[in-house]
């Protein structure tokens, strides 16, 4: 277990995402300031309830720790910073003794990440989202050779709930997966719906393309 303090936002951190964050809050310049100094990490949680900028809002149970990894320090004691996304974690009780909230927290580990069937599974999944990206930049009439992602099955699998332009409550609940097989056939079931819309939108943009040609 260990004492963490949290940032309550309305988006959902995976580890290895990064994070850029633009702290003016005088509660939140006390609490990064403190993590910068001690080399110390802080739980980023999704709201459930409440709004970012109150204070007491609800969190989520499961969050991703994140590490400030570059900061730029602006006047009145503003920040700007990159932060990348670690590890998951569970909060086991909320502690709102301080200006800011903390919590005392369980690190999670993924399961089922090594196999035959994981890595077949990963494979699916690399290629599905490697033609949704290609669908998405040539409905806006952009073209790359390559998608690079990770090749680890549960690095994959965090990688793509990452991109997903989805509802926070369905980020949400790839972060809460630990199975990474889980995590990775939801994504199959995601990417599948994607694609069609995709290839939909595809094809409208193409005949309204042929049509303007054939009018000029």
């Amino acid at each position: 277990m260990a004492h963490i303090p949290l940032f309550p936002l309305n988006t959902v951190l995976f580890p290895k995402q990064a994070l850029p964050l633009h702290i003016f809050e005088e509660r939140y310049k006390l609490m990064i300031g403190r993590c910068i100094d001690e080399k110390e990490p802080f739980g980023v949680v999704l709201l459930k309830s409440g709004e970012e900028a109150s204070g007491d809002g609800e969190p989520y149970d499961v969050g991703t720790t994140a590490r400030v990894a570059r900061v730029q320090r602006l006047p009145d004691g503003r920040m700007n910073l990159i932060n990348l996304g670690r590890r998951r974690f569970r909060i086991l009780e909320l502690d709102r003794s301080e200006e800011y909230l903390s919590g005392e927290v369980e690190y999670l580990e993924n399961t089922g990440a090594a196999g035959e069937e994981v890595e077949a599974a990963a494979e699916r999944i690399a290629a599905l989202f490697a033609e949704q990206f290609r669908l998405v930049m040539a409905i806006s009439s952009q073209w790359t050779r390559e998608v690079n992602i990770p090749g680890a099955p549960a690095a994959l699998a965090d990688f793509v709930a990452s991109q997903f332009d989805v509802p926070n409550e369905v980020k949400q609940d790839l972060l809460e997966m630990l199975s990474v097989p889980a995590r990775l056939a939801r994504e199959e079931e995601l990417l599948g719906d994607l694609i069609s819309m995709l290839t939909e939108r595809w094809e409208e943009s193409r005949q309204k393309r042929f049509a303007g040609a054939a009018l000029n």
